[in-house]
């Protein structure tokens, strides 16, 4: 069961987020467009490579919706749901964003090809680092359970530059969640650590 007092602490942070930009990357504590659009580029591998291929997918903590657009570059046949832990973040995306299917909470209930996830397992504020990584696990084995086809997450890393880290941000450590990921949900996962920013992108691939 995923920890109600860091799903109300999200609720809250980006609720905040919101209040203080009303649009754009910042909304989901990116720093810029393409801030946010390099961690797109690296969980949408897990997609299909056919761009003509039907697919339903899952944008976890989906924000103001932006994947939806950037995913309809490449893909024109997809079904897509965006789920957040803010309503107000929700409502905006609904007024913001043509298509797509936007849902207020953080239980997955249905079925989906595939889950992606960008930047839900960052801010920790006051949450200690182990029940942190609690919450990581736990949400992973979710996605898990309702992905059809596989799912992808990123994180910060603990490979950061030491002077750049901040208190209230978590590192993880990638070769424990590769390892976690590679014993427990599939022999097919990738860790992506090669884009030049201090985060790095896991994609478990399930074996059909």
């Amino acid at each position: 069961m995923i920890d109600e007092r860091i799903i109300r602490q999200a609720d809250m942070y980006f609720t905040e987020k919101l209040q203080e930009y009303h649009t754009g990357p910042q909304v989901s504590d990116w720093n810029s467009v393409e801030a946010q659009e390099v961690r797109f580029q690296q969980i949408c591998k897990i997609l299909p490579e056919d761009c003509n291929s039907k697919f339903s997918v899952c944008d976890y903590g989906c924000g103001l919706g932006d994947l939806y657009a950037y995913i309809g570059r490449s893909y024109s046949n997809f079904a897509y749901v965006g789920m957040d832990a803010s309503e107000q973040v929700i409502a905006s995306a609904k007024r913001k964003v043509d298509g797509g299917v936007f849902l207020h909470g953080h239980n997955i209930e249905d079925k989906h090809d595939y889950i992606v996830s960008s930047g839900i397992f960052n801010i920790k504020s006051d949450v200690s680092d182990e029940d942190w990584r609690k919450y990581i696990v736990e949400t992973i084995h979710m996605f898990n359970q309702v992905a059809v086809k596989g799912f992808a997450f990123n994180c910060l890393t603990k490979y950061s530059d030491v002077e750049y880290m901040k208190d209230y941000l978590y590192y993880a450590d990638p070769l424990y969640l590769f390892d976690y990921c590679k014993k427990n949900f599939s022999k097919n996962v990738a860790l992506l650590h090669d884009y030049g920013i201090y985060d790095f992108t896991i994609l478990v691939r399930k074996e059909l």
